[in-house]
């Protein structure tokens, strides 16, 4: 019995740890998103961080960004609240997003947001506002849930209207690890069988 256990434990451990779901921001998405801006800059020019434009330090291969498209979490409507909604609870996000350059005196424009799930709070990013823009990936976990939402937490600036807030490149979700689930229900199982004998 021991042998079997040690067995099915090295199988589970050798496949992948994590399903993760990939949301790309600049395209439709298998998911419900709601509050978020149009595609940027495909419906407005600009620079967005270098993949706007050509001839930059952000130009292909050096960009950081996915498909050089993105949108914005608050502007498109009178919302600074973007969600996406997952099939099943997720543990673990990856978001790619822009950092620095406050663009007005006020502190208006900038690129700082707050994570939940679920209504649970998971974290937030606090921009450089002394650089310019370019794009990042932070890591955000915390307890699992279905609904993720991003809150810009900036004042808003001049050109919001038009341009809109905190862009967001793309979004890995990963759901809870499916080995660590079994390993605590063979663990159960061994020392129910232990207390038996």
């Amino acid at each position: 019995m021991k042998n079997l256990a040690v067995i099915v434990v090295l199988a589970l451990c050798s496949g992948p740890a994590l399903a993760a779901y990939t949301v790309d921001l600049g395209s439709s998405e298998p998911y419900p998103m709601t509050n978020w801006s149009v595609i940027h800059p495909d419906s407005i020019g600009g620079n967005w961080g270098g993949f706007g434009s050509g001839g930059d330090n952000y130009s292909d291969p050096t960009t950081a960004t996915f498909d050089h498209k993105c949108r914005t979490i608050w502007g498109a409507t009178d919302q600074r609240i973007a969600t996406v909604t997952f099939p099943e609870p997720i543990a673990y996000v990856e978001i790619r997003h822009l950092d620095g350059l406050a663009l007005d005196a006020a502190g208006g424009g900038g690129d700082d947001f707050d994570v939940y799930v679920d209504y649970v709070y998971w974290g937030n990013y606090v921009s450089n506002s002394a650089t310019n823009e370019y794009w990042v990936e932070t890591t955000f976990t915390g307890t699992a849930g279905t609904v993720l939402m991003l809150v810009a937490t900036d004042p808003a600036w001049a050109g919001q209207g038009t341009w809109g807030q905190v862009g967001i490149d793309r979004i890995v979700a990963a759901v809870p690890e499916p080995v660590t689930i079994v390993l605590l229900g063979l663990g159960g199982l061994i020392l129910r069988r232990r207390q038996a004998l």
